[in-house]
């Protein structure tokens, strides 16, 4: 499964559906790697000793407005815009959607990352990994 669908960005964005195009799954999919990789960059190469990482560990509804986020900001609405100064209404969506993005990313990760460590297919209150960033970097 993915972590989120079309019918996800016809929920948080349904206008995109009135700009020609009826399907953004792959851009959906690039937003779904990106987030995958964020994750394991930010926190499962710091708190593993192995590279095992695998996306299909972690919880994919708790990552579907990230990448909801993810996909318009940085696929679907680049797309679109004209990045021309004047009248570029998807100019100041894309901004928006960056905004919204990281601020998923903050929330997820202080609420705690699920990752199925031992592949059961559920998630035991061991495997809900806080982030902790104790050093502050610049």
């Amino acid at each position: 499964m993915a972590f989120c669908t079309n019918l996800d960005i016809r929920e948080y964005a349904p206008e995109m559906f009135e700009q020609g195009v009826d399907d953004w799954t792959d851009d959906l999919a690039k937003a779904e790697t990106d987030v995958s990789n964020l994750v394991q960059i930010r926190w499962y190469n710091n708190h593993h000793n192995t590279t095992d990482f695998s996306k299909t560990k972690l919880v994919e509804s708790q990552w579907t407005r990230a990448t909801v986020y993810k996909a318009l900001s940085h696929h679907i609405l680049p797309k679109l815009s004209t990045f021309r100064p004047e009248s570029d209404p998807f100019r100041e969506q894309i901004v928006f959607y960056k905004e919204r993005f990281q601020e998923e990313m903050d929330v997820q990760f202080g609420l705690g990352i699920k990752y199925d460590d031992d592949g059961d297919g559920s998630i035991s209150a061991g495997e809900v990994n806080e982030y902790k960033q104790d050093r502050l970097y610049r």
